[in-house]
């Protein structure tokens, strides 16, 4: 690939990147969330009751990442966490009524975004976006190059 075309695809995806992310931030900021968190309350509102480690594997982060996120919603009023009844060591974590409100506005908001991201695209359009994107997702986490991401899927700028 040639150094211009590189430019123009980092280009494109960052401006589609940062127009997701402000649009995103500004709606989320409302709701007093974070981006990322009206994912994470779906996720608990999907799975009630599920463990911390069970959250970290279905976000793909590490445990330490959700205790962080967890204490953050539950500052909020968003969940609380309860000791598992067979193993005190294991903390379930549930919606409080806020939460589920929160997570059902924030599934709200994602709809309408991925709306008027593809409002004008036709269904061979969406059909080929969505084969682009796993095939890009696909590619960073193939083992080809092991030198531009890590196995977790990071992206590894350092080597």
């Amino acid at each position: 690939m040639e150094k211009d075309e590189i430019k123009q695809l980092l280009e494109a995806f960052s401006g589609v990147f940062k127009s997701v992310h402000q649009c995103s931030y500004h709606n989320m900021e409302t709701m007093k969330l974070y981006p990322g968190q009206p994912k994470f309350l779906a996720l608990i509102r999907a799975n009630e009751g599920v463990t911390q480690k069970e959250l970290a594997e279905k976000h793909g982060v590490k445990p330490a990442t959700i205790t962080g996120m967890l204490s953050k919603l539950e500052a909020n009023h968003y969940v609380y966490r309860v000791p598992d009844e067979n193993d005190k060591r294991v903390m379930r974590v549930f919606l409080t009524p806020e939460g589920r409100h929160m997570a059902k506005e924030g599934e709200k908001f994602m709809i309408k975004l991925t709306e008027k991201m593809f409002h004008d695209f036709t269904a061979e359009e969406l059909q080929t976006y969505q084969r682009l994107m796993e095939k890009i997702k696909n590619n960073l986490q193939s083992d080809r190059n092991p030198s531009v991401c890590k196995p977790s899927g990071n992206l590894n700028c350092h080597e």
